[in-house]
């Protein structure tokens, strides 16, 4: 008996450990055959996102009960937060792939407790990106912040601080 109980945990086991360490790119259909699965889904960007330089990925709204920006003077800050239906890892894909096109530069990647954060800075700005799970009605909830971070340029025609 003790046999047969040893037997059984150690094929437990091996199943376990075989389907955690499944690196082929199969998947089983419903016939029980191996095909090949899909490559990861790519999302498509919205033609016009509410911040112009800063991609949303379709399906994704603004919840505007909690977001808000500003913009004066050469600066701007953003604080937005999108709510969607996709999963996190290709919302983040969807970033890594977006920003660089518009002009965006990657600084810092970063996976923590369950987060995906994205750094990105554009001339004298600052593009801070949290892709997290989000509730039932949403599953994914993607924070947007956007800061000026450097100088802000003087506009033409503007006189030096001393001769006013």
């Amino acid at each position: 008996m003790t046999r047969l109980c040893l037997l059984c945990l150690v094929l437990a086991a091996v199943l376990v450990q075989a389907g955690c360490n499944n690196n082929n790119a199969t998947a089983v259909n419903a016939n029980g055959e191996a095909k090949p699965s899909s490559p990861p889904v790519e999302l498509k960007s919205q033609p016009r996102p509410p911040i112009a330089d800063l991609p949303l990925p379709m399906g994704f709204t603004l919840d505007e009960s909690r977001s808000r920006n500003f913009a004066a003077a050469g600066m701007r800050w953003v604080d937005h937060l999108y709510n969607g239906g996709n999963d996190k890892f290709a919302v983040s894909r969807f970033y890594r792939r977006q920003m660089p096109i518009n002009r965006w530069t990657l600084v810092t990647e970063m996976f923590t407790q369950g987060c995906v954060t994205l750094d990105y800075e554009k001339q004298t700005e600052r593009c801070h990106i949290v892709v997290s799970d989000g509730n039932l009605i949403h599953p994914t909830v993607v924070k947007v912040m956007l800061w000026t971070s450097g100088r802000v340029a003087t506009p033409l025609g503007t006189p030096p601080e001393e001769n006013r």
